[in-house]
């Protein structure tokens, strides 16, 4: 168990560092979002949210492109900073979710909860929904905590990129318990 604990940290780090240097490097204006693929992998974004088309996208024929709109977002007050939990008493934790305006093929993330007094990561996702909500909760110890997601998003055959990866961080609060 501890072994796949690690492991999935690991996992959740590497990807988050990979959506992060990206996001970087959008910011910076070195690289445009087309130009984010990683070699031998899913299309890395620089933001919150992407768009897959189907159809052209200049043109007469502009008119007939269809989009499928997605974006991964913190749920709750505050832009969904890590909260003390007002449904399982003595505990910390993060949501998130990811919406699409259309079912994708499938949501695949991982939400992780990070302090200075351990780390929680906990996958979530969904096959054939435009929908996909996560939760991660640590037991509540006075310290600094922030959360992230990465998500990864498989559009319906025909649209591009038929593969996004999305990331998003909460900013780090002081929470006493």
């Amino acid at each position: 168990m501890e072994q796949q604990r690690r492991g999935s940290t690991q996992g959740l780090k590497r990807k988050l560092a990979v959506v992060g240097a990206v996001a970087a490097m959008g910011v910076v204006g070195t690289m445009g979002a087309a130009e984010a693929a990683t070699p031998a992998g899913p299309t890395v974004l620089a933001k919150y949210n992407v768009d897959f088309t189907t159809g052209a996208t200049t043109g007469a024929a502009a008119q007939r492109v269809r989009v499928i709109h997605c974006e991964v977002r913190f749920i709750g007050d505050h832009g969904g900073i890590p909260h003390k939990s007002g449904h399982v008493h003595g505990t910390i934790n993060v949501r998130t979710g990811v919406t699409c305006t259309q079912p994708l093929r499938m949501i695949r993330g991982k939400v992780g909860l990070f302090s200075n007094r351990g780390t929680k990561i906990k996958a979530f996702g969904s096959t054939g929904s435009r929908t996909a909500k996560g939760n991660a909760a640590l037991v509540c110890r006075t310290g600094r905590y922030h959360g992230e997601v990465a998500a990864t998003l498989y559009a319906p055959p025909g649209y591009t990129p038929p593969v996004a990866t999305v990331g998003k961080k909460t900013r780090t609060v002081s929470i006493h318990c």
